[in-house]
């Protein structure tokens, strides 16, 4: 059974931990808990629950259960001397992915921001170019490669040396701030489910090897979570709670393919007296705009085109997975969606790298430091009727409805999926009834 100490019944039996004899429980005494026990030969004593076993009680084990991202990303650290040796490690969550992580720890240019007893970091370049010694732009982060380093003292500058480079799990060097001793300095990245875990290590040898821990406990055990303050962080959750959310664009857009449509037929529905559709819009700028589209209609007497209702359970909606693109044409395609104000390409993609990748460009874009790359060509397909009509290639099909456009018949042009295709048709039809005109 399992039961509070204190709620035994007297006449349990008992067994004393020290001598292995056995008793009876007489009388508990309260604040603090003790036992008056009645031992075999009858003598009585008093024992705590610590020093007495009682029978048919079970003692479960007790165990420490700690989180898996301590409080503020601090994880373990510690320093040890002994003679001629120091050594220390600290431990530090981060937010983020292994590929941000890396930048941050062989971005030596940025050292003095987080890193102490660092004022500035120069690279060591066989360079004729005055520029090109004051800058790591050139430099390669590679084993043997030499850097240095000004301390944040009166001290000259100290020659330093990348040892180790394994790319996005380890980074090391030799590092030097006084003339006294020399430590090696490692980062060793590993990656967590919520994150990435880095660990930084450092030892030093030789008589002055215990100077190397002066100031440990109050600013070099620190250096991390400095770090951490500087570094970008990414929600790895976002897109599991948007998903669980929104089963995707066809449900935010009733199953049509694309928002306008959406629009167009909640604005000729309201314009027959039937509101539900627009006021059940979940999105806030979607409802907004099929509002103004209503009013706007009433107004003028324009009516929208009233797209085909899709079927239950076919919806047409092309997301990130479905569009043949991979890598690098991945990522530049969620992120122009993203920063147009459309995050469901974004949050559609399973990979947790590419993901990550991504969300960290819009973060770089959002601050200044990146461009925004361009729209990749995507391979999208047009309207069932004339895709599955015939196999005309890209330029014939843009050939032959660019004649129809100028001839005055544009519905096929308008049924178009993909935007990029509708776009250049209808460009072409400009330009060409401008050249006609001139």
């Amino acid at each position: 059974m399992s039961k509070a100490l204190n709620q035994i019944e007297p006449g349990t039996a008992c067994t004393i931990k020290t001598t292995g004899e056995e008793g009876e429980l007489k009388r508990i005494f309260y604040f603090p808990t003790k036992y008056e026990v009645e031992l075999i030969n009858g003598k009585i004593h008093h024992y705590t629950s610590h020093e007495i076993i009682f029978e048919g009680v079970e003692y479960p084990q007790v165990k420490l259960k700690s989180p898996e991202i301590p409080f503020a990303g601090i994880g373990d650290k510690w320093s040890s001397w002994r003679p001629f040796t120091a050594q220390s490690e600290i431990r530090q969550h981060f937010s983020t992915t292994k590929e941000i992580m890396w930048k941050m720890i062989t971005d030596l240019d940025t050292y003095n921001i987080w890193f102490v007893g660092i004022q500035r970091a120069l690279p060591i370049l066989s360079s004729d170019r005055y520029v090109h010694q004051f800058s790591f732009d050139r430099f390669i982060t590679e084993p043997g490669a030499f850097f240095k380093i000004r301390p944040a003292s009166l001290a000259p500058y100290f020659k330093c040396r990348v040892m180790t480079t394994e790319h996005e799990k380890e980074f090391g060097f030799e590092f030097r701030t006084t003339p006294l001793y020399k430590e090696y300095i490692s980062f060793k990245i590993e990656e967590s489910k919520k994150g990435v875990w880095v660990t930084c290590s450092r030892t030093s040898k030789g008589v002055f090897s215990l100077l190397s821990l002066y100031n440990w406990n109050d600013r070099k055990s620190k250096i991390l979570q400095t770090l951490s303050r500087i570094t970008p962080e990414i929600d790895l959750d976002q897109g599991k709670g948007d998903s669980s959310t929104d089963s995707g664009t066809g449900s935010q857009w009733g199953g049509f393919s694309s928002r306008e449509d959406y629009i167009n037929y909640a604005t000729n529905m309201g314009l027959k007296g039937d509101m539900d559709i627009i006021n059940s819009i979940s999105d806030k700028p979607t409802r907004g705009k099929a509002k103004a589209a209503l009013f706007r209609a009433k107004r003028t007497g324009e009516l929208p085109p009233m797209p085909e209702k899709p079927k239950e359970g076919a919806a047409s909606v092309q997301d990130s997975n479905d569009i043949n693109l991979s890598g690098e044409k991945l990522i530049a395609f969620v992120v122009n969606k993203a920063l147009d104000g459309d995050k469901d390409p974004l949050n559609a993609i399973t990979d947790k790298v590419t993901r990550g990748k991504a969300k960290a460009l819009i973060l770089k874009i959002n601050r200044g430091s990146e461009e925004r790359p361009e729209m990749p060509e995507l391979p999208m397909k047009v309207s069932g009727a004339v895709s599955a009509a015939s196999e005309e290639t890209e330029k014939e099909l843009m050939d032959r409805l660019v004649a129809k456009g100028l001839a005055g018949d544009m519905e096929e042009v308008n049924a178009l999926d993909s935007r990029v295709l509708r776009g250049k048709i209808k460009a072409a039809i400009i330009k060409a009834k401008r050249a006609k005109n001139n």
